[in-house]
């Protein structure tokens, strides 16, 4: 018997699984997200596609669990404008990759102080605030139609919830609007302040409800639970809330988080969002590392395996494929290999790359510690499977690292949430026996060698 459904809005897959009384997930089905394309600093995907593809997986969810309630878990930034009479796309869906408002951001600056303050986030192109800002000097037509409530704006769990109700539900949650830099943390509301300097007519945005949100029915008999950021219902069902352990999910991108119910002990230059409301609410800081998968996928598939010694010392990566992320925020590097790894066969230039990856985990967890001792670290995601990962992790991190059983964080911190349950599952997971001790001294001379790159 099934307690809740869950949906990932991924980046590559979108997934669904149910949660049954035990506690377990159960997969119900998955299916390739439509690709993301563009030129450039572009990255878009098909709206439509991309609604139909998450309509279809509900739609045989449905008909396999009747009236459950059903937690929505979304990749954040990505969003859309559509219009409201008709609920048609009027743009593609702007990936969270796009980075196209970069010129935008170099010209405003001074914003960034005030952006910090109220979002806890950074000046970047990532996200959906610049993003709208760039789409409305282009296309004053948009504008209007925000400030008349002709057009709507949302991220994409935003507009499937608007379908699923038949354009009676905009709604949207704190730890999604938090990621939009056009919310302030403090009221919990969209940011006047903001959204002038920004230009972006509130007419056309949705409304911040709970993340817990009830019992909204669906048109396909199901009714909304929850809906959340995906690296939020995560880290909430991994992570115990005192804080002491650190979530690192390697996906599409790579993400490193930790709880807190004390924003302002957030190291600088790491990014604090709300992970859930309540009193006290809870918050996540978090290093990320942008689109880690575009990058392996060029380099072929593995297993890779770890060597017993390092065949290319001066072999480094710096694998952030959209931009590199916290804490350096350089929107316009990502990937680079030093020239000795150019030289390399791909399976060897493949090793280097998710060596890099580790090491930029390594150097963001090393940041997370100033919120205090780190007990363990927590792996989850695809790439979490990879056998190099966690052996190399725990090898170059010295901390203990735990490959958790349920690879699927998100859908799990979702169903739970949907479900009426605690976010926390205290998942089981096997500790990892570090390897490949030449890592540590490696990550050292990686330190190096980006930070020399990055200057």
């Amino acid at each position: 018997m099934a307690l809740s459904l869950a949906l990932d809005l991924g980046s590559t897959t979108l997934k669904c699984a149910r949660l049954d009384r035990e506690g377990h997930l159960h997969a119900l089905g998955s299916t390739p997200a439509p690709p993301v394309f563009g030129q450039g600093l572009i990255r878009e995907a098909d709206a439509d596609g991309y609604a139909e593809a998450a309509l279809d997986l509900l739609r045989r969810a449905a008909a396999e669990c009747p009236g459950m309630p059903l937690g929505i878990a979304s990749q954040r930034s990505s969003f859309l404008l559509w219009e409201r009479q008709t609920g048609d796309a009027v743009t593609p869906v702007i990936s969270w990759q796009d980075r196209s408002p970069e010129a935008w951001c170099h010209t405003h600056t001074g914003l960034e102080p005030e952006l910090e303050r109220r979002t806890g986030l950074v000046l970047s192109p990532h996200y959906a605030g610049p993003k709208l800002a760039a789409i409305l000097e282009q296309n004053p037509a948009f504008r209007d139609g925000l400030a008349k409530g002709t057009l709507c704006f949302g991220t994409l769990e935003t507009w499937l919830i608007w379908k699923l109700t038949g354009g009676r539900v905009h709604r949207t949650d704190p730890s999604m609007a938090g990621r939009t830099a056009m919310m302030d943390l403090d009221s919990g509301i969209w940011s006047p302040e903001l959204l002038s300097a920004f230009g972006i007519p509130e007419g056309g945005l949705p409304a911040i409800g709970s993340t817990r949100c009830g019992a909204i029915p669906l048109y396909n008999g199901l009714h909304l639970g929850a809906s959340i950021s995906d690296q939020a219902a995560g880290a909430l069902a991994v992570l115990p809330p005192d804080g002491s352990e650190a979530l690192v999910n390697l996906g599409t991108g790579g993400f490193v988080l930790r709880l807190t119910h004390d924003r302002s002990a957030s190291p600088a230059r790491f990014l604090t969002g709300p992970a859930l409301d309540g009193q006290p609410p809870t918050f996540t800081v978090e290093g990320t590392i942008n689109a880690i998968a575009p990058l392996l996928e060029e380099l072929g598939r593995g297993p890779t395996l770890m060597p017993a010694t390092d065949p290319a010392p001066g072999g480094f990566c710096l694998p952030d494929s959209a931009g590199v992320g916290a804490p350096h925020w350089r929107a316009d590097m990502g990937p680079e290999f030093s020239p000795q790894a150019r030289r390399l066969m791909p399976a060897d230039l493949r090793r280097v790359a998710l060596e890099g990856v580790v090491f930029r985990v390594v150097e963001i967890l090393h940041g997370l510690a100033a919120l205090g001792p780190l007990r363990c670290v927590r792996l989850a995601g695809g790439l979490a499977r990879e056998p190099f990962v966690p052996k190399a992790l725990a090898a170059a991190s010295g901390l203990p690292v735990v490959l958790l059983d349920e690879p699927e964080a998100t859908l799990l911190g979702a169903a739970r949430l949907a479900a009426g349950l605690l976010p926390f599952a205290a998942p089981a997971g096997q500790t990892v026996d570090p390897d490949g001790a030449w890592l540590a001294d490696k990550y050292r001379r990686w330190k190096a060698w980006s930070g020399a790159l990055l200057a």
